[in-house]
């Protein structure tokens, strides 16, 4: 994907506070710990160094328990598509864009109004996603309301294993879908070990702020390391709810839960690949409700990336989103500035996209017009050279005074490689602009929409792949009892 040039990193934190707040997280998971009430990573977490308190399922981590698991854990990977060319590298200085994991509704940006998603409109996602070329890991979007609760997991990744072949995320609700979700990663790559050299996910790891983890979370950590697939740790702390009200505190909570999942995860399976997933936000005391689209989140996201790589960690960052319900001045505004500090603070993945307002739902056209906008964010980022050719002297001596760069030479044969060209976004003059529709970004967006669901031909499974995939499906619902 697309490599960061020669901007510099923005360093949101000195290397005395950056120091602060790791000594900060070292103490509180030394002194207070994490809440783990699950027994089947004690043995392993005992064995690591860790002490548990198992009246109360508190596990405490010293300073050396914690620099042992940054040490052994992996900081470089790369997750792969069923086309293994699609990839997303994380650790290698590269950008990746992510598609929303899911959403528990689904907005109708033509009226204006939510409703319940379907297994069509997980289709419809996926298609998309797997056209746009900003977004190299398909994101699910919605979480199909038609799909029993206990199938929406596993069915929601046979049709990301099926409709794109780019790498996917979606979220895992349990253990035995874990599993299952597993085996039909194993079937569509050939084997366990194709698997494990060429995943197509990490897994989503998420504490439950503060200090917690739940059950199912830890059967779900357990399955993947197991499997040797990928982690990424992301606790969504709130400043002021679920976390302290200073930014500064909200980091160092932050930090000492995703320190303490990876822990965890050395302790299972030494060496595992772990992206640190720092995506802390703040309530909003008027509304009681989280906030996406904040300055607040984009100076954490800055601060928080930067804090991760000085323990060399890739890092996913929420950023790119916003609190407005619809496409308009407020989400380009809120989109637009968290993303491009999320960018220069070097986030390895950023997202996730298509979301409206933080959490209120999916909007495929808003995953559209954020494509647009992540093509806009990255030529910001590749800047411009500054050479004996590209001073262009000659250039202007050539054409003089009161001539015309249009058709020089240098223009012709530079002009595609300097300029970035928009898909999207309309630079007609207004009576173009009139003459052409007098659409709106959103507009225009809802017809490109249209044209993919209508023109865009995905390479799915063959039928004894699908066939196959269909009986670990099968042997879930039996196992749950389902009909």
């Amino acid at each position: 994907m697309f490599r960061v040039s020669k901007l510099p990193r923005l360093r949101i934190l000195s290397d005395d506070e950056i120091r602060k707040i790791s000594e900060a997280s070292f103490k509180i998971l030394k002194n207070i710990g994490v809440k783990i009430p699950n027994r089947r990573v004690w043995e392993s977490l005992k064995d690591f160094g860790a002490t548990i308190d198992e009246e109360n399922s508190i596990v405490k981590f010293s300073e050396e328990v914690l620099i042992k698991g940054i040490g052994l854990a992996n900081k470089k990977h790369i997750i792969y598509g069923r086309d293994r060319e699609k990839t997303a590298k994380l650790g290698y200085d590269e950008y990746n864009f992510n598609g929303s994991s899911g959403q528990y509704m689904i907005i109708d940006q033509i009226n204006k109004k939510r409703r319940n998603p379907n297994i069509n409109d997980l289709r419809k996602a996926i298609k998309i996603g797997d056209y746009l070329n900003n977004i190299n890991i398909v994101g699910a979007m919605v979480v199909p309301s038609d799909i029993h609760p206990e199938l929406q997991s596993v069915t929601t990744f046979f049709e990301l294993l099926n409709g794109t072949i780019k790498p996917f995320t979606g979220w895992v609700f349990d253990g035995k879908s874990a599993k299952a979700i597993i085996e039909m990663m194993k079937i569509v790559r050939g084997s366990s070990r194709n698997l494990s050299e060429y995943p197509f996910y990490e897994a989503f790891i998420e504490p439950i702020s503060p200090l917690t983890y739940r059950s199912e979370g830890i059967d779900i950590l357990v399955e993947f390391a197991n499997a040797d697939i990928p982690v990424c740790f992301g606790p969504m702390v709130q400043a002021g709810s679920t976390g302290p009200i200073h930014l500064a505190g909200t980091i160092v909570q932050e930090n000492a839960e995703i320190l303490s999942g990876i822990v965890i995860t050395q302790a299972i399976k030494p060496g595992l690949p772990i992206t640190y997933g720092g995506i802390p936000h703040i309530m909003d005391m008027k509304t009681g409700m989280i906030s996406f689209g904040s300055p607040e989140q984009g100076l954490m996201a800055a601060a928080i990336t930067q804090l991760a790589k000085s323990y060399g960690f890739p890092v996913y960052n929420n950023t790119g989103l916003c609190d407005s319900k619809l496409p308009d001045a407020q989400s380009g505004i809120e989109k637009a500035a968290t993303l491009l500090l999320g960018m220069i603070s070097g986030g390895d993945i950023l997202g996730h996209y298509g979301i409206s307002g933080a959490d209120n739902g999916a909007n495929l056209t808003q995953l559209i017009i954020d494509n647009e906008m992540i093509g806009y964010m990255k030529r910001v980022m590749e800047s411009f050279e500054v050479t004996e050719k590209t001073i262009s002297l000659n250039t202007i001596q050539r054409v003089g005074i009161g001539g015309n760069f249009l058709i020089d030479e240098d223009t012709l044969k530079n002009f595609k490689n300097n300029i970035w060209y928009p898909d999207l976004f309309d630079r007609f003059i207004w009576d173009t602009w009139e003459k052409r529709s007098k659409k709106t970004v959103d507009e225009r967006a809802l017809d490109v929409e249209d044209n993919i669901l209508k023109a865009h031909q995905q390479d799915f499974l063959d039928t004894d792949t699908i066939k196959e995939c269909k009986k670990v499906i099968d042997t879930l619902k039996k196992g749950k009892g389902l009909k």
